[in-house]
Parts: structure tokens; sequence; C-alpha cells
């Protein structure tokens, strides 16, 4: 978010970024608030690595930060020291539940056949298989981590294996998040270490 004070960012949340599933509909969810009056509250940090304010945005006593992930219009993301971390939890896994926003299930014939079967965040690979007896055209498919960081999944030939490297630091040792999804978007591995 854009203010006067400069760039804000929501606490505990990731939402898509730009041109992949979620986006507009994360974009849309704010949009009713343009030119509201918004309270802005911190936690315990003031501003992140890249100078952005760190802060929960408030509106007629509705925190928005947690009502985006109980939409499943956003990830939970860095909530282990925040003061609502147990809020952004029960959001979270409530609308992966209903299976909201981006934990929709995939429909896709492949999304029952690609199966994860390593993922090392030390050695900075995972590992997928088709473990089904025909061809999986998996174009426009891709997994990413909690983070920004995207791998297009290529196709895979039955019972094929595949293993995709990282070319920088990407996985977390200690914790980190794997979610694969189909072209369209839509959520076929969740994965949780």
């Amino acid at each position: 978010l854009e203010t006067e004070l400069g760039t804000i960012r929501l606490l505990g949340i990731n939402t898509p970024e730009k041109n992949f599933h979620g986006y507009e509909q994360a974009k849309q969810f704010l949009k009713p608030l343009e030119n509201q009056t918004i309270q802005l509250q911190k936690d315990k940090e003031n501003k992140d690595k890249y100078n952005r304010f760190l802060r929960y945005a408030i509106y007629n006593n509705r925190n928005l930060n947690i009502e985006i992930a109980e939409h499943g219009l956003a990830t939970i993301y860095m909530t282990k020291d925040l003061a609502l971390e147990e809020k952004f939890q029960r959001a979270q896994q409530q609308a992966k539940q209903a299976q909201l926003g981006l934990w929709q299930q995939s429909n896709n014939k492949c999304s029952q056949c690609i199966s994860l079967i390593e993922l090392d965040p030390q050695n900075e690979f995972f590992i997928l298989k088709n473990i089904c007896t025909k061809t999986c055209n998996l174009a426009g498919w891709y997994a990413k981590d909690a983070g920004r960081n995207i791998f297009h999944i290529p196709n895979l030939e039955s019972n094929q294996q595949i293993t995709i490297n990282s070319t920088k630091h990407v996985w977390n040792n200690d914790h980190d998040e794997f979610f694969l999804r189909d072209e369209n978007g839509l959520l076929v591995i969740y994965y949780s270490y």
C-alpha cells in the first residue's frame, strides 16, 4: 500500500504477485476502502529491510490483514513473532478447510498424478514425480515457496521424476512452504515444514 507516510507492508500476509492467480481478487477486496480512513497499527518492528512500514490495517475495528487471510486472498507470512500469530493461523486454517481463494483445489486431471517426492532445503532442490500412466501436460504450472520465488514446471511423462534445483537460496532451512499450482493457479500440492 502507498500512503503519505511511504510504502506499507501489511503484516502477516503474502498476497499473490501481479499477473498471478489471486492478485486481482485481493486487489478487489481492498478497492472499496480507497479514500477511506484506515488506521495503521504497528506490532513489534517498525520497518522491514526494504524500508517499508510494517503495519496492520484497521477499518471500522476490522483487522484487514486477518480478513484477507480468512478469505483465502493471501497466505500467512512471517507470523512467528507477531502478537496476532494465533489469529492468523486460525484464519488461514479456516480458508484452507473451506478451500477459499488461494486454497481452492485444482480439478486438472493431472492434479492427482503429480507427487512431491522430496524437498531438500539445505541442498536447495525439490523432486516431483508423475505417478500416473499418462503424460501430464504441465504448461503454466508453477511451484513457489512462502515468499516470491517461482519455479516453472515442465511436462512429465508417465512415471517420470524430475529434480528442480534452485539457483539461489530459496528454501529456509527451519521452516518454509511449498505450493504447486496448475495452469489456472489452483492448488495441486501444499507442503509445510
